[in-house]
């Protein structure tokens, strides 16, 4: 893994955290949605015009038979298969996001917590310098850290832990 690849993931933590628990309900409501179509696949399939063929000319024919057969078959219509590779491509975002937040939170557990709380609101959070610094000496009463260059250390001495925990050199 790269340092900027690194860096990329835990300014999109949130972002990804918010997305996969979002998607979690959307996969949960579509795969109920397609056990209701299971449900009655076969009692849509037999109503007039969808996919009961009659006899032509002068032959018998059975659909039920012809129609039993299909479905025995693996028979799926194509709005079904269609429900499916939605829950698929939903599954496989919400796989990128989840090994996002479970990196990040492996990294971020490599810090102390003043390092933490750097990383947490300037890094992952993107707020400023002097954000930080009030929260910093909100959480930190009576620190030595009053400066943004105090600030810098701390993140930087945060993020080279990072980098060696993801596997990466600061290059």
């Amino acid at each position: 893994m790269r340092a900027d690849t690194v860096d990329r993931m835990l300014t999109d933590y949130r972002r990804c955290a918010a997305r996969r628990d979002f998607l979690q309900v959307e996969i949960t409501r579509a795969e109920a949605e397609l056990e209701r179509a299971r449900e009655h696949l076969v009692e849509d399939s037999v109503l007039p015009g969808r996919g009961l063929d009659m006899p032509r000319g002068t032959g018998t024919g059975d659909p039920t038979a012809r129609m039993a057969v299909r479905f025995l078959s693996g028979y799926r219509p194509a709005y079904m298969q269609e429900m499916a590779g939605d829950i698929r491509r939903l599954k496989d975002e919400m796989g990128e996001c989840d090994w996002v937040c479970r990196s990040v939170n492996a990294w971020r557990g490599a810090l102390s917590d003043r390092e933490r709380l750097v990383i947490d609101r300037h890094v992952i959070g993107g707020e400023s310098y002097s954000e930080v610094l009030a929260a910093f000496a909100l959480a930190y009463p009576g620190t030595a850290v009053t400066s943004r260059d105090g600030l810098r250390r701390i993140k930087n001495r945060a993020m080279e832990k990072v980098y060696q925990a993801a596997g990466v050199s600061k290059e």
